[in-house]
């Protein structure tokens, strides 16, 4: 049976998480004893743990994005559309609100 990893786009999410929750939470401590007020230094701590979550969110999909589209490469395989076919959103295939001549 084949060891299974996860990508390292994947990893880099799972990563954001806890950097996220544990970078919030020092700089909200921090915040909070610089301005007296431990109540809102946690709050704008978690919002900026918040937007590391995302950023490395982003990065990890970013990175998966880039894996697969190398693989399928690799393997000879287009994730891309043909030009030729049509796509389901587009009113050229045909859908039952488009007017017939």
């Amino acid at each position: 049976m084949e060891e299974q990893r996860p990508g390292s786009g994947e990893t880099l999410r799972r990563v954001g998480l806890g950097a996220g929750l544990a970078i919030g939470m020092g700089v909200g401590v921090a915040l909070g004893v610089a301005l007296h007020n431990m109540g809102t230094g946690i709050a704008l701590g978690v919002v900026i743990g918040a937007a590391v979550m995302v950023m490395f969110t982003y990065a990890g999909m970013r990175m998966q994005r880039e894996e697969q589209r190398r693989r399928a490469e690799a393997e000879g395989t287009s994730t891309q559309k043909k030009p030729d076919q049509p796509s389901a959103d587009s009113g050229d295939a045909g859908s039952s609100d488009a007017p017939r001549a």
